[in-house]
């Protein structure tokens, strides 16, 4: 075949596979949500104004790069090509580590730390005094595990807890978990710890605050039917076995309810149904991101109530106090105002109170009101 052939053959290939996939992603039917990222997919806009407007093309192009024919696979490509043939150490500031999906968070932000803390002694100073049983502690984000002489880079966690002792009110008592956790207490795919790993961070917090007497019934563990596919998974790109959500239940648990202050509905503590129909199914754990959440349990041995300020990682461990009060009432200021807690929270000296924050939220704690 002459060269000449040779070209006119390559050229009317690269043509026709072009027209298909042109075709191909006219005909096929739009995705409406991308599984592995855990968000829906852009749809054709809506044509309501000049064609020439750059927020139309702006849509039509984010359409276009949402449904495009393929685009998990391609994006797998592009990450396998980076990772593992040209070697480079992250794709969008992700790596793996031995099937483990980590996120580079560096460098340490103390202004931030500082926040925090502020933002602690301002609710201390607001609705809390020296006849509350007051503690704070820090969940450390699966970085920390990394070996010391990692190529990766990681959070000064030694200068961050420090930050955090040195400027913090004095009456309010640091519980350390960090020696109780591993790096195998976190998912895969995802930042957050496995609740079935933390019944002892729930020992050591509840021997610190002074309950520990109250939690006796043993928990048996039950497995969420779906796949979990973690924050992390669709940012990385790459094929990963996704994670399996397993949670812990007990007569108490079972038997709690749960009050969420913004939608005014009740509900279970573990909300099967929230979580089959969120894309984040992490959502099983108190349905999801909320500003004010109660547990109700009229069984409890005494009458005592525990407010935890959270983010995130307080939705897995706070099933686990349920037997020790009749009420605990869980509050994220990323989505409430500080000044506003009062609306809805009545405080009195029979309430242990407890901050917890995971350091990649002190580290960015930017969306704290």
């Amino acid at each position: 075949m002459s060269e000449r052939l040779k070209d006119i053959v390559v050229s009317i290939l690269f043509i026709v596979i072009i027209i298909g996939v042109f075709i191909a992603n006219l005909v096929l039917k739009d995705n409406d949500i991308s599984i592995s990222e855990r968000r829906k997919l852009a749809k054709f806009p809506t044509i309501n104004s000049s064609i020439f407007s750059k927020s139309l093309t702006d849509e039509v192009e984010e359409y276009a790069m949402d449904q495009f024919l393929l685009r998990d696979e391609f994006r797998s490509i592009k990450t396998f090509v980076k990772l593992d043939i040209l070697r480079q150490k992250d794709n969008n500031e992700l790596f793996v580590i031995d099937g483990n999906i980590h996120k580079i968070e560096y460098p340490l932000d103390e202004k931030s730390v500082l926040n925090v803390t502020q933002k602690i002694d301002n609710i201390y100073n607001k609705y809390l005094n020296e006849d509350f049983n007051v503690f704070y502690s820090i969940v450390p984000d699966k970085n920390y595990f990394l070996d010391d002489n990692s190529i990766y880079l990681k959070l000064d966690y030694k200068k961050l807890n420090d930050i955090m002792h040195e400027n913090i009110n004095s009456n309010i008592k640091y519980i350390d978990i960090y020696n109780e956790l591993a790096a195998n207490d976190y998912y895969n795919t995802d930042t957050h710890w496995k609740q079935q790993n933390i019944v002892k961070i729930a020992n050591k917090i509840s021997k610190e605050i002074g309950f520990s007497d109250r939690i006796t019934e043993e928990f048996e563990t039950k497995e969420y039917t779906d796949e979990f596919y973690g924050t992390y998974y669709g940012q990385l790109g790459k094929k990963i076995n996704p994670d399996n959500i397993e949670y812990l239940t007990n007569s108490y648990i079972e038997n709690a309810i749960t009050y969420n202050y913004e939608t005014n509905k009740e509900a279970r503590i573990y909300d099967i149904q929230k979580a089959d129909l969120s894309m984040d199914k992490y959502d099983l754990f108190l349905s999801g991101a909320t500003p004010i959440i109660e547990i109700r349990n009229n069984d409890a041995k005494t009458d005592k109530e525990l407010i935890i300020f959270r983010d995130s990682f307080g939705s897995s461990l706070a099933p686990l106090f349920t037997q020790a009060y009749s009420k605990i009432i869980l509050v994220d200021i990323r989505y409430i105002s500080t000044d506003l807690i009062s609306n809805y929270i009545s405080f009195n000296s029979n309430q242990d109170v407890l901050f917890l924050y995971s350091t990649l939220v002190i580290n960015e704690s930017g969306a704290l009101k």
